[in-house]
């Protein structure tokens, strides 16, 4: 299926892969359909572009690539509504705040997106404690991850 975004211009996705969010996103709720987004030159963020709403596009990051050591429990309600039966079928995302100087650019780790790759159900949830942030700095992990997969490349080369 084609799908017309304001950032991408028209991008082919795969139906099949659409992530449905019943209850939309916090502040969005009328978008309940997404389309996970990955280009190699914007690694490691992937974008989640709503498939209705050509305007609604947010920049997201892998929550355990990016920030070692992070961890959470999703509780028996959510995992429910999720129809999660394996921790394997599980991505975890945080939404990523780039502002103009991108070196300032923050992920949110106390409200993360949550998605049952099996079912394509996913929904947002607003962790408890005082010790996530909603804005934490990610720029050097973004730095770390290109190192690593530029590192990782080239290994791959030199053993081909």
């Amino acid at each position: 299926m084609e799908l017309k975004t304001i950032r991408f211009g028209m991008v082919e996705i795969d139906e099949s892969k659409i992530l449905s969010f019943p209850n939309g996103l916090p502040g969005l709720e009328d978008n309940r359909r997404f389309a996970l987004l990955n280009f190699e030159d914007s690694f490691p963020l992937f974008w989640l572009q709503a498939v209705d709403d050509e305007g609604v596009c947010l920049p997201v990051i892998n929550s355990f690539m990016a920030f070692k050591g992070y961890a959470f429990d999703i509780d028996d309600a959510d995992c429910a509504e999720l129809k999660i039966e394996n921790p394997g079928d599980v991505q975890v995302m945080s939404v990523v705040v780039i502002p103009e100087d991108i070196e300032k650019m923050t992920a949110n780790l106390a409200a993360p997106i949550i998605v049952n790759t099996e079912s394509g159900l996913a929904k947002q949830i607003i962790l408890g404690g005082a010790e996530l942030g909603i804005r934490v700095p990610v720029f050097a992990e973004v730095c770390r991850l290109i190192r690593e997969v530029g590192a990782n490349a080239d290994t791959v080369a030199e053993s081909e």
